[in-house]
């Protein structure tokens, strides 16, 4: 059965949180709105949403502490502050804030935000329904599926030597030297990808299979060196010896 997306608006005036799900239904109809008019009420009613629009100055708990907690139970929908006071948005990337829109709405920004939001949330709701459920045997033919240019395309994970963020997107770079982009979050596919993969660096994850090299500073990977980030090296190490001993052991 399909997803349907449900967007969630957490803002203490009604007036802006009907304009938003008002300019939510016009990008796309078919969703689920639920509109909420404090945080504190919001947190306490076992959240869950694909998108979240959520205002960071309300009485009462603030937005940027609703985030915190959200994010602290696990919670990963996508998350547009709203905000009249344009220097909070700052700390919006400790809580993964996708993005922020500032009041009084620019209508066209905020319909393209939305329409970004959404599509993100799309590709987020194709790969975790796309996953392959095949046990620890069938390991070399677990796949995700993307959309790359308009294209639904079912990706072998093995056969991803490593990952980088760029511009928002991901690129898949493949073993037959083909570059995959799409919209999507590296935690996302961190997450899925499984222990024969680490994550280097906020921008890369490889795949340990594929590894030629490695020092505290770099991972070789088919002639690419890729940047391992400061304080990452000794678990790349770890990681690295873990995943050799499995496949002695297979």
């Amino acid at each position: 059965m399909d997803h349907k997306m449900k967007i969630a608006i957490c803002d203490d005036e009604k007036p802006i949180r009907d304009y938003i799900e008002k300019c939510v239904r016009e990008v796309k109809a078919d969703v689920e709105v639920v509109q909420y008019p404090d945080a504190s009420e919001m947190v306490a009613a076992s959240f869950d949403a694909d998108i979240l629009f959520l205002d960071i100055q309300m009485p009462g708990m603030d937005g940027m502490k609703a985030a915190r907690i959200l994010r602290t139970m696990g919670n990963k929908t996508i998350i547009v502050f709203v905000t009249a006071v344009e220097e909070y948005v700052f700390q919006a990337f400790d809580v993964g804030a996708v993005q922020y829109i500032v009041k009084p709405f620019d209508r066209n920004k905020l319909i393209d935000t939305i329409k970004k939001t959404i599509a993100l949330a799309e590709e987020r709701n194709s790969i975790d329904a796309a996953l392959s459920d095949m046990n620890e045997s069938n390991e070399a033919k677990r796949s995700i599926t993307i959309k790359s240019d308009g294209v639904n395309r079912r990706v072998i994970l093995t056969e991803i030597m490593y990952a980088e963020v760029f511009e928002h997107r991901i690129i898949l770079h493949m073993n037959d030297k083909e570059c995959i982009n799409y919209y999507g979050k590296m935690s996302d596919l961190e997450m899925v990808a499984g222990k024969d993969f680490y994550r280097v660096h906020r921008a890369y994850l490889i795949n340990l299979a594929y590894v030629k090299s490695y020092d505290s500073k770099s991972v070789s990977i088919s002639g690419e060196e890729i940047p391992v980030a400061r304080g990452k090296y000794q678990e790349l190490v770890k990681a690295y010896l873990s995943y050799y001993t499995r496949k002695e052991h297979l």
